[in-house]
């Protein structure tokens, strides 16, 4: 089965001609949600509903305005509310040192020893930077900003991660 990408959960309808509201996940909205491009809706696991954006307009934060061209009317919508939205994973869109955050989670994360320090078990995005969240061995999380004072490497094919460690940062 192709890699997807979740992009965003399927909200609640606005207005009657079929837009649903969004709540988006991704940092490539104009790209992915231009006109004609094929999204899937995930019904449930492993059964994924095409779908093609007809309109698209970004609202308040995350929350974004799309419609369909399979629902153009509001009492078709039932099937896909609550739903995540999926798009086929696309590296192209990748520039030089960028990363899926689906990529980062579930490496391990290292020392400048190569120590041993967990495992990324979440890419957090707060308004101020990207944080990676770690767990330990011992179920204990520490967080670590996601720039390059932090994180010296990251080798995907390797599965993991080295950061920089200084006072404080583990506790």
């Amino acid at each position: 089965m192709a890699d997807y990408l979740k992009v965003g959960t399927i909200l609640k309808p606005r207005g009657l001609n079929g837009e649903v509201k969004v709540f988006s996940t991704t940092s490539f909205k104009n790209i992915r949600y231009k006109k004609g491009n094929e999204l899937f809706v995930e019904i449930e696991k492993d059964n994924l509903l095409p779908v093609h954006v007809k309109k698209y307009s970004a609202k308040e934060g995350n929350i974004d305005v799309l419609q369909f061209e399979e629902y153009l009317n509001v009492n078709n919508l039932d099937p896909i509310l609550g739903k995540d939205l999926l798009i086929l994973k696309d590296e192209k869109v990748l520039k030089t040192n960028e990363y899926f955050f689906s990529d980062l989670e579930g490496l391990k994360v290292l020392d400048e020893n190569k120590n041993e320090l967990g495992i990324v078990s979440k890419v957090e995005e707060f308004p101020s930077q990207i944080t990676l969240r770690v767990t330990d061995k011992n179920k204990k999380t520490f967080f670590v900003p996601f720039n390059d004072f932090f994180v010296e490497e990251i080798n995907i094919s390797n599965n993991y991660i080295i950061i920089n460690v200084i006072e404080g940062l583990l506790e």
